[in-house]
């Protein structure tokens, strides 16, 4: 495959733009770019595509330091074993220092908001995954309103309509498609951090149960209706609101921690937003946000590593095939656990 050299604290967004330069890009991206190479596909950070996995599954070889400072270099041939490990290393394992990322030459896609009654999306949705591989779609909790958005390729000579600047959600407020076409990562990626402050869950499921996690996700949103203050039936004060998405994504075989892994999966992203200054309240957050915990557990859900979550090692073994072997190799390589913290105690369970 065609590929980069990168730092690996090169931020996303900084790689984008010297990818475009030299006529390349990522094939996927979050649609945060902000964060490092490193932090992104150390947590396994994704966007959305049914035959397009996370970002982490787009490095061919990575290099990191140990915690006795020996550097490593592995790849899928080279010490595979670690490999598989440290592609989606939970930052426990060591210092990464630099990837080989798989590479495209520069693409265009054409990116549509497009307005759905909740409703008939969820009638719609099998033929529209069918059609489309960069779909992803979102609802406003208490109203039948909903957004659908694709991303279609189109020729490279297409003309720009910038996606930047630019606020798919004014789709829903508008009542009418927001389309744009551009470079890859322009209509992948927002153009800056989000100005409004919030606080995110996302949960990982086989495709297989997407439709009746939805389904219960938005009932047990129903139930705690009275007791949230976010909601539509409280007096609009501005200080929160709430956001509903599902993502798609294909699985990733080498990954070990990847919440991708051996999965097709479609994953469900619950988010409290604040203000521009203030993020959403964190009880508000906890009622949501335990609630699709406990229901995508049932349906052996995976967190993702960079949100918030409250899960434990009891709750994450059974869904990880490699849970154990990632756990001995963190242990091989950290022994005297320089790289652990409290939140890696938790999900991994090590002792105090």
């Amino acid at each position: 495959p065609l590929t980069v050299h990168v730092e690996a604290g090169i931020r996303v967004h900084q790689l984008n733009a010297a990818l475009l330069a030299a006529g390349w890009a990522l094939e996927n991206t979050g649609a945060i770019a902000m964060q490092s190479v490193a932090g992104a596909t150390q947590t396994g950070t994704h966007g959305t595509g049914s035959a397009l996995s996370s970002m982490s599954s787009q490095i061919v070889e990575l290099t990191m330091v140990l915690a006795n400072g020996t550097r490593v270099t592995c790849s899928e041939t080279l010490r595979p074993r670690l490999f598989g490990a440290a592609r989606v290393g939970l930052g426990a394992l060591g210092v990464l220092t630099s990837v080989k990322l798989r590479v495209l030459p520069k693409f265009k896609l054409h990116r549509v908001a497009m307005p759905y009654a909740y409703d008939q999306l969820m009638r719609d949705l099998p033929r529209l995954n069918a059609r489309y591989e960069r779909l992803q779609w979102y609802y406003t909790p208490y109203t039948n309103n909903a957004t659908l958005l694709l991303r279609i390729p189109v020729p490279v000579d297409a003309p720009i309509v910038p996606c930047w600047p630019g606020d798919v959600e004014k789709a829903m407020a508008a009542g009418r498609n927001i389309t744009c076409t551009d470079w890859s990562f322009k209509a992948l990626c927002h153009e800056a951090d989000d100005a409004v402050l919030y606080t995110e869950m996302e949960y990982f499921v086989d495709v297989a149960h997407a439709p009746a996690l939805a389904r219960e996700f938005r009932a047990y949103q129903d139930s705690v209706r009275n007791a949230s203050q976010c909601a539509l039936t409280v007096p609009k004060t501005g200080a929160c609101s709430l956001f509903t998405g599902v993502r798609y994504g294909k699985a990733d075989n080498v990954s070990w921690m990847s919440q991708f892994y051996q999965r097709e999966i479609a994953v469900v992203s619950n988010i409290v937003l604040g203000t521009t200054s203030v993020a959403g309240p964190q009880a508000e957050f906890a009622l949501f946000g335990k609630g699709l915990e406990r229901i995508a557990t049932k349906f052996g859900g995976r967190p993702h590593w960079g949100k918030m979550n409250w899960a434990t090692a009891a709750d994450l073994r059974p869904q990880y095939p490699k849970f154990d072997d990632f756990k001995a190799m963190r242990e091989a390589l950290d022994p005297h656990g320089i790289f652990v913290n409290n939140y890696l105690r938790r999900v991994l369970g090590l002792p105090s």
